[in-house]
């Protein structure tokens, strides 16, 4: 069949751009639009490798595998390997998704060192299997999430100011809804006595970072919290940036076994504390 380069650029910088879109929505990879544009492009230019004969097995995979990690550093900079592994992932899905598609509606189709062309498409095809693909990708991963944090009660979160770091052992509480008022993001609270270790950092001055934060709960209407903005928070060994820890004035209680110094929204997990 023949084989039109503009097409094959297009079909395959689209497609890099929705695998590396979802990539970044399931592992909560950090990525912009330059990122995914430029690795679009990349998915496009590699392409063309279809045209390549004999490339022979071992060279082909060495080849793919240098690809996918210059792909991944493209556009999720320093979560490599995990980004690689999320392509894979996602490459395979919808690989098999379209495999699919081409089957029921009868489209041709041909394949060469890992990169696919499809002949007689149009855009409302190209536009259904993505959409059909983001879907279930989505509802996957929102279940896998869901799943964990019903298992994952808690975690350690670390808190970093000025290069100081302190970490401490968390609770995810699923009704702490406490926000900063002005950015909307996700407020983490800290116990008294941990709230005393991390304000004896040295060489801080913590009457810069001080805000307050008003709250609402059970009893107590129209609330105020001290906090403090630190520069920030990992969680999972996910950088969360900039955050408010606002201080509760008592120690937490037990939870069973469990001791724990913060209490966090399930925001902190699921990255949308920025």
């Amino acid at each position: 069949m023949e084989i039109y380069g503009e097409y094959l650029f297009a079909e395959n910088f689209l497609m890099g751009i929705l695998i590396l879109y979802l990539s970044s929505k399931i592992a909560n990879l950090p990525t912009s639009k330059k990122r995914l544009i430029a690795g679009g492009m990349l998915c496009g230019v590699f392409s063309f490798i279809i045209f390549v004969q004999n490339i022979g097995i071992l060279l082909g995979i060495l080849v793919k595998v240098l690809f996918s990690l210059l792909l991944a550093y493209v556009a999720f900079d320093r979560k490599i390997f995990k980004g690689t592994i999320l392509i894979y992932i996602v490459s395979a899905f919808m690989g098999g998704m379209t495999i699919i598609i081409l089957y029921i509606i009868r489209i041709r189709g041909m394949t060469n060192n890992a990169v696919l062309y499809v002949g007689d498409i149009t855009y409302m095809n190209v536009v259904f299997g993505a959409v059909v693909s983001y879907i279930i990708i989505m509802a996957f991963s929102k279940i896998i999430t869901a799943k964990q944090l019903k298992e994952r009660i808690f975690t350690d979160i670390t808190i970093e100011i000025e290069g100081h770091t302190v970490t401490h052992r968390a609770l995810i509480d699923s009704g702490n809804f406490l926000k900063e008022p002005l950015s909307g993001k996700a407020v983490a609270i800290i116990s008294k006595s941990a709230a005393a270790k991390l304000k004896s950092m040295e060489n801080i001055d913590f009457s810069k970072r001080y805000c307050l934060v008003p709250y609402n709960s059970i009893g107590m209407k129209n609330g105020i919290l001290e906090g403090y903005r630190v520069d920030n928070a990992y969680v999972n060994n996910k950088a969360l940036g900039s955050i408010i820890v606002a201080v509760y004035n008592m120690e937490f209680c037990k939870l069973g076994e469990e001791e724990y110094q913060m209490l966090l929204s399930k925001d902190f997990l699921l990255g949308g504390v920025a």
